[in-house]
């Protein structure tokens, strides 16, 4: 998948990140201060995008998950194109697919990147070898950021604690819907930022070649940040809203088909698509 997906990128995305960054660029002085702006521009773009893309769940949205995951995905990797075009590397240019790859933490290095590239053109044309279910699992979670190549050395306690608490979010958003838009937005918010951030150092470095810097992703200080406050707070009123709706049923004794359990699961699917509706909507 990661690879497909970053020929795909180049091949159809690329073409459009090199006419928006050229119109933007045309008639602007040559100045480093103006490509700081527009690479700031390029950087909030692409994280707002993704965040809607990718945090348009919760209730009987769940069903769109795989299109909210490629969605938010393309529209980091349309990012990615973008500063390698403010970079003054062609975003159309076959051998960006490399670098794409290895800005993603899918391979350490442009050689191997390359290696696998030819590997996988000949499986994907024949039906080769394919990748097992853990292994699609392990990449898909490094390519939305979930896993990153800085926590290897964190060690396994602190990986299995992510993973419980991923596995314990699944659980809960099939009861608590909502919890799932401010979470996913999160999630691609951060993961967003921190690639912008590989990218911009990567591409920085010999035209793109060459081993990811040591600290390839932003050191976080251990502070209480506004932005994951406002997050919990936000969860914490998801969990509520379930709750409320209940109450309201059995306090006004709310009956469908003669029966309350149907009242309440037509109320969480109702209410679950206005919030995320207008959520999505204020947000496009």
């Amino acid at each position: 998948m990661p690879e497909r997906m970053a020929v795909f990128a180049v091949e159809f995305l690329g073409p459009p990140a090199a006419e928006w960054i050229a119109q933007r660029q045309s008639g602007r002085p040559e100045h480093e201060a103006d490509t700081d702006e527009l690479g700031n521009q390029v950087v909030r773009r692409g994280v707002r995008t993704s965040v809607v893309e990718g945090s348009f769940l919760g209730g009987p949205f769940m069903a769109l998950l795989p299109i909210a995951f490629c969605g938010a995905l393309l529209a980091q990797l349309r990012m990615v194109l973008e500063l390698a075009a403010l970079s003054g590397r062609d975003p159309r240019d076959e051998t960006v697919v490399a670098d794409l790859l290895v800005i993603q933490g899918v391979y350490p290095t442009v050689a191997q990147a390359e290696e696998a590239l030819r590997e996988a053109r000949p499986a994907a044309v024949g039906g080769g070898a394919k990748a097992s279910w853990w292994s699609t699992v392990r990449r898909q979670a490094y390519l939305i950021g979930l896993v990153t190549p800085q926590d290897h050395p964190r060690g396994k306690l602190r990986r299995a604690a992510v993973w419980a608490g991923t596995i314990a979010l699944v659980l809960i958003g099939f009861v608590v819907p909502f919890v799932w838009v401010p979470v996913c937005a999160e999630m691609y918010r951060r993961a967003t930022g921190q690639l912008a951030g590989v990218a911009a150092r990567h591409f920085a470095q010999h035209g793109g070649t060459g081993l990811l810097p040591p600290d390839g992703h932003p050191r976080q200080r251990a502070t209480l940040r506004p932005g994951f406050l406002l997050v919990t707070v936000r969860v914490l009123f998801a969990c509520l809203v379930p709750v409320v709706i209940v109450v309201v049923v059995l306090a006004a004794d709310l009956r469908v088909a003669d029966g309350r359990g149907n009242t309440v699961l037509l109320a969480f699917f109702a209410v679950a698509a206005i919030g995320a509706l207008v959520w999505y909507l204020r947000r496009r």
